[in-house]
């Protein structure tokens, strides 16, 4: 029942984000009674928790931020890989973008456990990306770093809209060609706006 709940809420969450997913219809989707989130979880921001986890490893499986790449590949390889994923990820109308979906949904929403979806990003996004950063920029400074962070998880997530990407520009059904392409224009954007702030350090050392 446990796991039925959470994919319920997968499903509402991505819907209509944190703050309009109603308990009522993630219970009535895992044919469970109104008791059943508090039984399991404690509480529906726990439940949320939760939710957050498993939607971001069902991503990993078809967008892995590691490309799947040797340790020893280059840095920018690694850092292109970890665009790539987030990027496919949000334009993924699949269970693999379900994660994207609901932060599309929640993060800016008033409501929404801000803390919570903080502590989750970091874990998940934040400290696999900062030594790919770390690496990339060499020895910037802390306030360097943590734009770097939000310019490259923001920029990899600006095309969260998709319905209206995807509608307005590309139509309902793209082909993967176009897509593809698509995906791979973001990701040369990403690591541009990235190696700008690497350029602008190493002009700061000088």
């Amino acid at each position: 029942m446990k796991d039925k709940l959470i994919s319920s809420a997968i499903r509402v969450f991505s819907k209509s984000g944190y703050r309009d997913g109603k308990v009522a219809e993630i219970v009535r989707g895992a044919k469970a009674n109104i008791a059943a989130v508090n039984y399991y979880f404690g509480s529906k921001e726990k439940l949320f928790t939760q939710v957050l986890r498993k939607a971001f490893a069902v991503a990993e499986q078809s967008h892995p931020i590691s490309g799947k790449l040797p340790k020893n590949a280059p840095v920018e390889q690694k850092l292109a890989a970890f665009a790539r994923a987030i990027v496919s990820r949000t334009l993924d109308k699949g269970t693999a973008g379900d994660y994207n979906r609901i932060m599309s949904m929640t993060l800016h929403s008033p409501g929404s456990p801000i803390d919570t979806i903080c502590a989750e990003v970091t874990t998940l996004q934040v400290e696999p990306l900062m030594p790919l950063l770390v690496e990339y920029l060499g020895a910037a400074d802390e306030q360097t770093y943590a734009v770097a962070t939000l310019n490259f998880l923001s920029l990899a997530a600006i095309v969260a809209k998709h319905p209206f990407v995807m509608g307005k520009i590309f139509g309902d059904d793209p082909a993967k060609e176009t897509l593809d392409a698509f995906i791979e224009q973001q990701v040369t954007a990403i690591l541009a706006a990235t190696k700008s702030l690497a350029v602008k350090e190493l002009s700061h050392s000088i």
